[in-house]
C-alpha cells in the first residue's frame, strides 16, 4: 500500500513533467536540441544506465550478426553514425 503509493506517484509526476517539458522544446524552437540538452547530455553526465540503451537491447549483437553476413556495408546500430552520436 503505502510503498507502492510512494513509488507510483512520484514516478507519474515525474515523468508528466519531463514529458511535457520535453515535448515543448522538441516541438518548440530548440528541436532536437531540446531533447539532447534537456536529457541526452544530462543522462550521459550522471552515468544513467538507460543512455546505454543500444546496448541493452542487445544491438551489438545484432551488429556482429549483420558485420558477419554484409561486412563493411552493414548498417549497424553501434559506430559514428549511431542516434548517440548523432545530436550529442
Amino acid at each position: 500500500g503505502i510503498f507502492h503509493h510512494l513509488i507510483t506517484l512520484p514516478t507519474y509526476h515525474t515523468a508528466a513533467l519531463s514529458t511535457d517539458n520535453l515535448a515543448k522544446e522538441y516541438f518548440g524552437e530548440q528541436g532536437m536540441l531540446g531533447y539532447v540538452a534537456g536529457v541526452q547530455r544530462k543522462e550521459i553526465r550522471q552515468g544513467i544506465a538507460c543512455v546505454k540503451h543500444q546496448n541493452m537491447a542487445g544491438s551489438d549483437m545484432g551488429d556482429d550478426h549483420k558485420e558477419y553476413f554484409a561486412g563493411e556495408a552493414a548498417l549497424k546500430a553501434a559506430g559514428e553514425d549511431n542516434t548517440m552520436n548523432q545530436f550529442g
